[in-house]
C-alpha cells in the first residue's frame, strides 16, 4: 500500500528538465507596420515603431539618440530699477555733453592766440584775456619815414581827422614803432583809415602787415580790409613794453573826381586796448 502511496503522489508532479527547450517559443519582433514608410527600431527590445514615435510602444524606452531639444532661454525683462538707472545714465550724458560744449564756448571769449588773429598760419597759443580792459597811450612813437606836416605823433592824438603820411614811398618798408613806459598786457589793436572820402581814395592805405613785440617769441601776420570803418587786430600779448608794426603791402591809391593819386601811405589813429602794470 505505501508503494503505491508513492508512486501515486510521485504522479502528481511532471518531469522538468533544464536542457530541454521549452514548449512555447519566444515571441519574435513585432513585424513593422503596413503601410508605414519608415519605422523606426527600438535599441531596447527590437520592436518596429513609425518614424514619428520618441519612444518605443512596446517597452517605453527612449528611440532617438540624438540630444533632446532645449527650450530657448526665458526673455529678460527690464524691471522698474533697471528702467530708472538708464535714465538716470541718459541724463548725466546729456548733462556732461553740455557742459563740455559750454565750456568750449566760453574758452572761444576769454581767450585769444598770442601768435596772431588766426589768417597767417603762425603758431597759436591760448592766452587768457584781462579782466578789465582799457585803452593804452603809448608814451612814444616813431616811424620809418614822415612828413613834417603830417608826423607819427598824428597817430595817437586821439584825433581822427589828422594823420600820418610816410613820406611818398608808397608804403614800402614802412615801419612805426610804440612804446610804453610800464609793461602792458595788449589784447587788440585797432587801425583807423581816413575817413573823408577823397584823403581816402588818393592815399595808399595798409593791406598786409605784420607786428613784432618785445614779449612774442614770434611775430604777428595778417591783412586789413580796404574801409574807412575802424579794423580791428586781436592778439594777446604778455608783458609789452615795445611793438613795431611792418607794412607788407598797401591798397592802392586812385584818382578821386580828376584828382590824380598820391604817393604816400596815410593812417589816421592807431589805438590799444588791454591791461598795464
Amino acid at each position: 500500500m505505501d508503494e503505491k502511496r508513492i508512486e501515486s503522489f510521485d504522479d502528481l508532479f511532471e518531469p522538468f528538465g533544464l536542457d530541454e527547450e521549452p514548449d512555447t517559443p519566444v515571441s519574435a519582433p513585432a513585424p513593422a507596420p503596413q503601410g508605414q514608410s519608415s519605422s523606426v527600431v527600438c535599441p531596447s527590445c527590437g520592436t518596429h515603431n513609425p518614424g514619428s514615435n520618441r519612444h518605443c510602444e512596446a517597452c517605453g524606452a527612449r528611440l532617438e539618440t540624438g540630444p533632446l531639444p532645449v527650450a530657448p532661454p526665458p526673455l529678460i525683462r527690464a524691471t522698474p530699477g533697471a528702467r530708472a538707472l538708464g535714465v538716470l545714465a541718459a541724463v548725466v550724458l546729456v548733462v556732461a555733453l553740455f557742459a563740455f560744449v559750454w565750456s568750449v564756448l566760453r574758452d572761444d571769449g576769454s581767450s585769444d592766440v598770442v601768435a596772431g588773429n588766426g589768417d597767417n598760419g603762425t603758431t597759436e597759443t591760448s592766452v587768457t584775456t584781462p579782466t578789465q580792459v582799457e585803452e593804452l597811450l603809448p608814451s612814444v612813437v616813431s616811424a620809418s619815414s614822415q612828413y613834417d606836416n603830417f608826423p607819427a605823433d598824428n597817430l595817437i592824438d586821439g584825433d581822427a581827422t589828422t594823420y600820418w603820411n610816410d613820406k611818398g614811398l608808397r608804403g614800402r618798408e614802412a615801419e612805426i614803432t610804440f612804446r610804453f613806459f610800464q609793461p602792458v598786457q595788449i589784447v587788440e589793436i585797432d587801425l583807423l583809415n581816413i575817413a573823408e572820402a577823397e584823403k581816402f581814395t588818393r592815399n595808399y592805405r595798409i593791406k598786409g602787415y605784420q607786428i613784432v613785440s618785445d614779449d612774442l617769441q614770434v611775430p604777428i601776420s595778417g591783412t586789413l580790409e580796404d574801409v574807412a570803418d575802424p579794423t580791428a587786430i586781436r592778439i594777446a600779448s604778455l608783458e609789452t613794453t615795445e611793438l613795431t608794426l611792418r607794412v607788407t603791402s598797401t591798397h592802392p591809391a586812385t584818382s578821386y573826381e580828376g584828382q590824380p593819386p598820391f604817393n604816400e601811405l596815410a593812417v589816421a589813429e592807431i589805438q590799444f586796448f588791454g591791461s598795464s602794470g
